[in-house]
């Protein structure tokens, strides 16, 4: 459904979505953002209808004031939005990049065979768990699961639909991802069986929705509400525990963790990771091989020595990573 922005910069806000769809990307975060800004501007009207400096600031300290999350985001998004303003001839103030660059780098959680267990339990006990989405317990145990399994990114999965999934072979159509390319992965045959389950519950629950992993209104999981059903899930598979107690576990997480599944199960069976990581590269539907072999710098530590490493060959490929000197 298109979103209907009422600010004084609807027209070129719809203008910018359409444009970026256009190009082939997925506008639904950006959009999301940007319905923020534009009710911030209808809240508080702009003196004219220039994207200045001032009125960025502003919305940002506001919605950061008010305890919002994700300013990073919101950063970008009204960015890409100034660009697209200049490109069309319209004064635009454009915020400089390193205001929303991570001031440290972001060491992935990957999950112990314990932590996963723990997880995909507490996935399956939302059924007993009150949720403000009804159909919640039915999605968790299965996307989670999905993402484990085939190493596909939120945004992936939750682009998903029916049409998408081959219910009788196990193939996947991936459409939505950063390369802007089709792909298609297979699943395993306990994955398929999931699957055909959880279609079995949808079935009886909606009428008309396209998106396999659906909302119970039918509309799509954002990036955000996925990850506060992961945070839920990862509270119930930590009884006792307090949410600050806990390592910091993202969906994305699955998709390092699926990664790093891999590379050890080569490495337990003596192959070259070198030799063997385009083919990594090809399924997780990276744009540079680099992407894929940062999952090497991110294996256990007693993995390190493991003959299946060849350093030197892997060093070449992103000589900037050696942190294990």
């Amino acid at each position: 459904m298109k979103i209907k922005y009422k600010s004084i910069f609807a027209d070129d806000i719809n203008g910018f979505i359409e444009y970026r769809i256009a190009q082939g990307y997925n506008a639904h975060s950006i959009e999301q953002y940007l319905r923020l800004f534009d009710s911030y501007c209808c809240a508080i009207p702009p003196d004219n209808g220039i994207l200045s400096r001032v009125l960025i600031d502003n919305w940002l300290k506001h919605d950061s004031d008010h305890g919002y999350r994700d300013m990073r985001g919101r950063g970008r998004a009204i960015r890409q939005f100034a660009q697209y303003l200049r490109g069309m001839e319209k004064e635009a103030y454009i915020t400089p990049t390193f205001l929303f660059r991570e001031k440290s780098a972001f060491v992935p959680y990957v999950l112990s065979t314990n932590e996963l267990a723990a997880f995909f339990d507490a996935s399956d006990q939302m059924v007993s768990w009150h949720c403000g989405d009804k159909f919640a317990p039915f999605v968790a145990p299965t996307i989670f699961r999905l993402m484990y399994t085939s190493g596909l990114r939120p945004s992936e999965v939750c682009a998903l639909e029916d049409q998408d999934v081959n219910l009788v072979n196990g193939e996947v159509l991936v459409r939505v991802n950063k390369r802007k390319k089709q792909r298609i992965v297979v699943v395993s045959d306990d994955m398929l069986r999931f699957l055909n389950e959880y279609v079995a519950q949808k079935e009886k629950i909606f009428v008309r929705t396209s998106y396999f992993f659906p909302r119970i209104d039918g509309s799509q999981y954002t990036s955000q509400q996925l990850g506060t059903l992961c945070d839920k899930c990862w509270l119930i598979a930590n009884p006792g525990k307090s949410p600050t107690e806990l390592p910091r576990l993202r969906p994305y997480d699955f998709c390092h963790t699926f990664a790093s599944s891999v590379l050890q199960k080569w490495i337990n069976e003596g192959k070259d990771l070198y030799v063997m990581l385009p083919y990594l590269r090809t399924y997780m539907g990276h744009e540079h091989i680099e992407d894929t072999a940062y999952y090497i710098h991110i294996l256990p530590e007693r993995l390190i020595s493991s003959p299946g490493v060849n350093w030197d060959a892997i060093d070449s490929v992103m000589p900037e990573v050696a942190i294990w000197d």
